[in-house]
């Protein structure tokens, strides 16, 4: 059941009988797009059917055409449910998130990643441009992921991680029934960016050197 701010609204307050055949009004509990009868209020509120029906009618809000993961950001920043449903919060003392944007950085090895032989590199990408916005962070930023409220947002970005292959042979061995004896760094790390660039196609160009940070590449 929808809630509007006041009980009763005289006629000179009410625009009824409008109608919309989409791109117009969304609902405000689910972002779903409207098309239909609605009616609206001086005071700014937008409510579905031609007049005010307290058990049908349902509240709207400008249609906002974004990925379903932009909306529920928004939700998450600028609203919050209350029993008489979503109400918008504004204000400085209500904006508590404090997500901060991924930096681009080009990490080393670290001392026990080189004694183990598998460096992690983490990629962050914009959800709705993963193929245009995708680059690597560090793991220190990678750790913020799942904070709620701050650090990296995860309802505008997403995480990928990938174990690179650093130290060991340079090439995969077989043996005469051609099974593999042991796994290469060049042919693992192709092995892990082919797999990955199914869907994410940027990959395959932004890791181009399977040798990166192995002791074939000068890398000591």
């Amino acid at each position: 059941m929808a809630f509007r701010k006041k009980i009763y609204y005289p006629d000179n307050q009410i625009i009824k009988d409008l109608y919309t055949k989409g791109k117009e009004w969304m609902y405000l509990d689910d972002w779903k797009e409207y098309t239909g009868f609605y009616h609206r209020y001086t005071t700014g509120e937008v409510f579905t059917e031609k007049e005010w029906d307290p058990f049908r009618s349902k509240k709207l809000t400008e249609y906002i055409d974004k990925e379903s993961n932009y909306l529920k950001y928004i939700d998450l920043k600028h609203y919050v449910v209350l029993p008489s449903g979503k109400t918008k919060v504004s204000g400085i003392n209500t904006d508590y998130f404090n997500y901060t944007p991924p930096i681009a950085v080009r990490r080393q090895p670290t001392g026990d990643e080189l004694k183990d032989g598998i460096m992690k590199r983490y990629f962050v990408y914009k959800r709705n441009e993963p193929n245009r916005v995708f680059f690597e962070i560090d793991e220190k930023q990678s750790k913020t992921y799942e904070t709620q409220g701050k650090g990296l947002n995860q309802f505008i970005y997403g995480l990928l991680q990938i174990n690179w292959k650093i130290t060991g042979i340079e090439f995969d061995v077989y043996d005469n029934n051609n099974i593999l004896i042991e796994a290469g760094i060049v042919d693992t790390n192709r092995r892990i960016v082919l797999r990955n660039s199914k869907k994410f196609p940027i990959l395959a160009k932004i890791l181009t050197n399977y040798r990166e940070f192995s002791k074939y590449d000068g890398y000591k």
